[in-house]
């Protein structure tokens, strides 16, 4: 059933053995309303699926790893609300702490009617920036918007952390790093087909 359901996602296929209707909001329940409704459609749970994915392969190169980190506190004086991140890893690029935060995107939604996939996680790898960039710097950290379709496309500042965390797990492991980026990119791609997976049943 999940190969099925992966080669629906990929190829924008009917879904099998489905209900009619959504069970969170009452919706016609088909592809594009599973990978997008808040309320029946556990894109959050999509979201720390991905998210944990990333945690984990890169707690086996840097020691320093945290989720949920604050990168703003929230201010009553000023009105400025809280804002908290998903990861925060010490010593990918610099000392310092690298903040990121996870973005999962269905880009063949309605909403962006002819925009290419790629044109779209760069509008969003750009908004991520805008919302975490300042308030990462006020911390003297650096920040990496992580965004991702559901079907495995990754933004290109996504592809840059992967590409580290695979040297450096290469030179740990002391294996080549075409053998290491093999195994991280199927690691990764399997974590977020299941993710996007955990949405449609």
């Amino acid at each position: 059933q999940e190969f099925r359901d992966a080669l629906a996602i990929r190829y924008r296929k009917p879904l099998l053995r489905v209900p009619e209707c959504c069970d969170g909001c009452g919706s016609v329940f088909d592809l594009s309303h599973a990978l997008d409704c808040r309320k029946g459609g556990l894109v959050i749970q999509r979201h720390n699926e991905i998210r944990d994915a990333i945690a984990d392969v890169s707690s086996m190169v840097w020691g320093q790893v945290k989720k949920e980190p604050v990168v703003r506190e929230p201010n009553n004086t000023t009105e400025t609300p809280g804002l908290i991140a998903d990861l925060s890893i010490r010593g990918v690029w610099t000392p310092q702490e690298l903040t990121l935060d996870v973005h999962v995107i269905d880009t063949d939604a309605k909403s962006y009617g002819n925009r290419s996939p790629e044109d779209v996680i760069k509008t969003a790898e750009r908004e991520k920036r805008n919302k975490y960039g300042e308030a990462c710097e006020a911390r003297r950290a650096t920040f990496t918007p992580f965004c991702v379709s559901v079907d495995g496309v990754m933004g290109k500042q996504a592809q840059h952390l992967v590409k580290r965390i695979g040297d450096r797990l290469a030179e740990k492991w002391d294996r080549t790093y075409g053998e290491t980026m093999g195994w991280l990119r199927a690691r990764l791609a399997f974590a977020i087909l299941r993710a996007s997976i955990l949405c449609l049943r």
